[in-house]
């Protein structure tokens, strides 16, 4: 379909604009302060020695404050963290950062990330349960 300028000034066809969402910057409290640099001393370490044991194989891993997730896993392959991981117990840390490598392979939440996620974390679906139980601050 063309679109034609009389289209635009007619009213039949409409342009929409999105705008970027204004991010929200957290403040950085002590204990944000705390946890940041516990997160930065552990968890890519523990990232490197979890990712050798299972065989994966990232680019880099980032320390975030995220307010809407634990971890995230790019295209690139690289792997973003949450700070707050550190207030939880250490095997949902670790489920966290397994589920976050499986996603190297399958960038979907489909059978086979499932399949490699439980051949990895077989206790997953119970870890999953209980991570829900906390929230992100």
């Amino acid at each position: 379909m063309k679109i034609t300028l009389g289209d635009i000034l007619s009213g039949r066809v409409r342009i929409v604009v999105r705008r970027r969402r204004a991010r929200r910057k957290l403040a950085e409290t002590p204990e944000v302060k705390r946890l940041r640099a516990e997160a930065k001393a552990y968890l890519p370490g523990r990232l490197e020695e979890l990712a050798e044991l299972y065989g994966f194989r990232y680019n880099q891993v980032r320390i975030k404050h995220n307010v809407s997730n634990w971890g995230s896993c790019s295209v690139k392959g690289n792997i973003n963290l949450n700070l707050n991981l550190m207030r939880l117990p250490e095997e949902l840390r670790d489920y966290v950062m397994l589920h976050e490598l499986c996603h190297l392979k399958h960038m979907n939440h489909g059978p086979e990330f499932h399949a490699l996620l439980e051949s990895v974390c077989p206790d997953h679906l119970a870890l999953r349960k209980r991570l829900r139980e906390y929230k992100l601050i």
